[in-house]
């Protein structure tokens, strides 16, 4: 993570040592004018921080991420060593805000979310920028590169590492393809071009503020082989350097160059080395004596961008690796033109697959543009692509993007039939996603006469529950587990949906706090009137249905 030593000035506005920077975003304040406030009140101090350009910079770039309160909490605890607990936000009970300054619904807001403990407030300030536990992130950065996007790269690498997440980059290069195919020839020539792009890489770093330290060789060994082809399973993993790299904080760059059985030289796909690194830093807590040298992050920087989409303009946002592997390499075969737009896209989403398969659940990988690394300080942080994947395709509100992020993810399993269904594991998830208790008997009695299917993610991780109504599809429940919100359960469920209903219709509390994300994915809605009722649909029956998908909505009784 960071650490905050002194005052600075951010845009003209003085930010003591001992604020937070969750006062500035929603959820641990309550507006631009509460933060206006609260800095007025504390420019006692002498701002002597404030010609650290890059390190305000950062501090910019952390802030525009708009972390929740969830999602910065969760960042904090995955970065507190075990043997602390992470901080509680701070709230101070002394500092008078006046009312006139913020909006009525932000004033409401600030008065509900105070935490039941208030520590006191250097020790969650202290807690927030304290340098802890680094995790690991193997990233695979491959060139050519203009040095803007080269600049811009390395200043995304070095804050990367200032926020807890220390690179490990194996160095590729697309012009590089040809001398690979000719192996042994010309091994001299290219590894000197090799060199060449490390040392720029290094200087790049170096200028960004951070350190780096080229690894010519020492790290890839190569078991004995019969075949010239070198596969993965054969390359051997030196990790006697990563202690000392980890110690000085130095960002190593590796050449994808092995020593073979006597002892010679071979240059081998930067690939099967970034497959190899994953393997080897999974198993490292054996040798160690750490898990967290396992990588929390698979990272691919390029000038691609991200796996492209054939629904959206531009990338897919979110892959479901075990629900979507099949549909990508289907797509790639019916769309000739990505090998010209995006030629090495599918290869690098090969190794990306086989990395993830031997890392735990919660590593998740990113391929960005080199043009625009900058989603990756704000997946760190909020652990999540830029925008959610199921917002709707055609709508003006919806942007396109060039990353994406990919999770080895869950299956997904349909069912017609309550006889196939673990009916205590679907009661358990509907209540905890509900918070309340379900009249069970009520509900499965309904759903033997109404089930049309049932949508399951995982081991009931979350579920979507849709009913015949006569012939209107209707989205009865829909439900994530708590434990694993913000991993993009949701969206996967929902895109089943629209797959599946072209049309459908639901209904929910008018006091649901979920309702800001049904209206962003909704064709229309309606407030039922003399009912706690607010109807959602999506689809071009809508309209047309209305009157059908109003009586739905009253006529069912609740569930809780």
């Amino acid at each position: 993570m960071i650490r905050l030593p002194q005052n600075l000035i951010l845009n003209n506005k003085f930010i003591p040592k001992t604020s937070s920077y969750y006062h500035y975003k929603r959820k641990y304040h309550a507006s631009k004018a509460v933060l206006e406030t609260l800095v007025e009140q504390q420019k006692t101090e002498t701002p002597i921080f404030k010609n650290n350009v890059k390190f305000r910079s950062l501090i910019l770039e952390v802030l525009n991420t708009t972390p929740s309160q969830r999602e910065a909490m969760s960042y904090i605890k995955r970065f507190t060593l075990p043997h602390r607990k992470p901080p509680v936000p701070y709230t101070s009970t002394s500092v008078e805000i006046k009312k006139s300054a913020i909006p009525e619904n932000d004033l409401k807001e600030v008065q509900l979310e105070k935490p039941q403990h208030l520590p006191k407030e250097k020790e969650f300030v202290d807690s927030l920028f304290e340098t802890k536990c680094e995790h690991i992130a193997l990233i695979k950065v491959q060139g050519p590169f203009t040095s803007l996007d080269l600049k811009s790269i390395s200043n995304t690498l070095v804050r990367l590492q200032n926020l807890g997440l220390m690179p490990i980059v194996v160095l590729d290069n697309d012009e590089w393809s040809e001398l690979l195919k000719l192996g042994h020839s010309r091994f001299s020539e290219l590894t000197t071009w090799m060199r060449e792009d490390s040392a720029n890489v290094c200087e790049a770093l170096e200028n960004a503020g951070g350190r780096a330290t080229p690894v010519y060789s020492g790290i890839f060994n190569l078991a004995h082989n019969e075949s010239e082809k070198i596969d993965t399973s054969s390359i051997d993993v030196s990790l006697s350097w990563l202690n000392s790299s980890l110690k000085l904080g130095h960002i190593p760059i590796i050449l994808p160059v092995a020593l073979d059985e006597f002892s010679t030289q071979r240059t081998i796909h930067p690939n099967s080395g970034m497959i190899a690194l994953s393997r080897s830093l999974s198993n490292a807590c054996l040798d160690l004596k750490t898990s967290y040298l396992e990588p929390m992050k698979i990272i691919v920087i390029n000038s691609e961008g991200g796996v492209p989409s054939e629904e959206r303009k531009g990338s897919h946002v979110f892959i479901n690796i075990q629900q979507e592997y099949e549909d990508i390499k289907r797509s790639y075969k019916e769309n000739p033109q990505w090998k010209f737009t995006h030629p090495t896209g599918l290869e690098n989403f090969e190794m990306i697959k086989t990395c993830l398969e031997g890392l735990p659940s919660t590593t998740s990988a990113i391929m960005a543009p080199a043009y625009s690394p900058r989603g990756l300080i704000n997946n760190l942080i909020t652990d999540k692509p830029l925008f959610s994947s199921s917002l709707p395709l055609m709508a003006p509100t919806t942007p396109s993007t060039a990353t994406t992020v990919i999770r080895y993810g869950m299956p997904v399993t349909y069912h017609n039939s309550l006889s196939t269904i673990d009916i205590p594991s679907l009661n358990s998830l509907i209540e905890a996603s509900f918070g309340k208790k379900l009249d069970t008997k009520g509900f499965l009695d309904r759903m033997k006469k109404r089930l049309d299917l049932v949508i399951v993610t995982g081991d009931y991780q979350g579920a979507a529950i849709v009913s015949m109504e006569g012939d209107v599809p209707y989205l009865d429940k829909f439900a994530v587990s708590p434990n694993n919100q913000g991993i993009g359960i949701a969206d996967i469920l929902w895109k089943q949906l629209q797959i599946r209903y072209p049309n459908l219709m639901w209904r929910s509390r008018c006091n649901n706090g979920v309702n800001k994300w049904y209206f962003e994915r909704s064709d229309g809605n309606h407030r039922i009137p003399e009912t706690q009722w607010m109807m959602f649909w999506y689809g071009n029956d809508g309209i047309n249905k209305l009157k059908d998908y109003v009586e739905t909505a009253k006529n069912i009784a609740p569930s809780f």
